[in-house]
């Protein structure tokens, strides 16, 4: 049992690490086509496009659901998590939220010094961010947080609820990033680049975990 359990593992691992190495690459990739100016026109046409779908009863509801993507939130929600995790007796599981979310934060600004892309001309009087535009931080750290959340969460649970529980999760993931086009702040390629960003560093800390409790038993 104990050799099949770590044959799984293993595969695990294999997977994540191709997983990360794909986005890594796609990345990378969508990175230059944006510093060459590459995306310019896909950018407008979505930017229009999400505009022209806009509605003062949708402006409310994606104002109030980028905000589930800011930074204090997401700290917030992950400190909780981490918290939860300890009290259980999961230190693993603590210090995997905590190394997930503070490596999440590092890429971010790593990223963005790299890239340093201006943000566009926001919609609806939409007030911009400081700092720079690509990859999207809610994109990024939202994927992190909720898809970290959704995993750690529904380990616990069986069948159908856990499932609803992960669609859940990547329905506001996928949210808060539209939310971000939508009200201006973020090209398109932005909130891509931080949800490929965000696919390549959280493989590469599954691959990690699961090669330490590999380990350990």
């Amino acid at each position: 049992m104990r050799e099949a359990d770590e044959r799984v593992r293993r595969r695990i691992e294999l997977v994540a690490l191709i997983v990360g190495l794909v986005a890594a690459l796609c990345l990378v990739w969508l990175g230059a086509k944006v510093g060459r100016g590459g995306t310019t026109a896909f950018d407008a046409n979505v930017r229009q496009w999400i505009h022209s779908i806009s509605s003062p009863g949708m402006t409310q509801l994606l104002s109030a659901t980028t905000s589930l993507g800011s930074q204090a939130v997401v700290i917030g929600v992950s400190a909780c998590l981490g918290i939860l995790m300890f009290l259980k007796r999961r230190g693993d599981r603590a210090l995997l939220v905590v190394a997930t979310m503070s490596g999440a934060e590092v890429l971010l600004s790593i990223l963005k010094k790299h890239f340093h892309r201006q943000r566009p001309e926001p919609f609806f009087d939409t007030r911009l961010p400081s700092g720079y535009s690509f990859p999207s931080g809610h994109a990024l750290l939202s994927f992190c947080c909720y898809g970290l959340l959704a995993a750690l969460g529904s380990a616990y649970l069986r069948g159908r609820i856990r499932w609803l529980i992960r669609i859940c999760a990547a329905a506001l993931i996928l949210a808060i990033g539209v939310s971000r086009v939508y009200l201006g702040v973020h090209y398109p390629t932005d909130v891509i680049a931080g949800y490929l960003a965000a696919i390549a560093w959280t493989a590469v800390v599954a691959a990690i975990y699961t090669y330490l409790a590999t380990k350990e038993t």
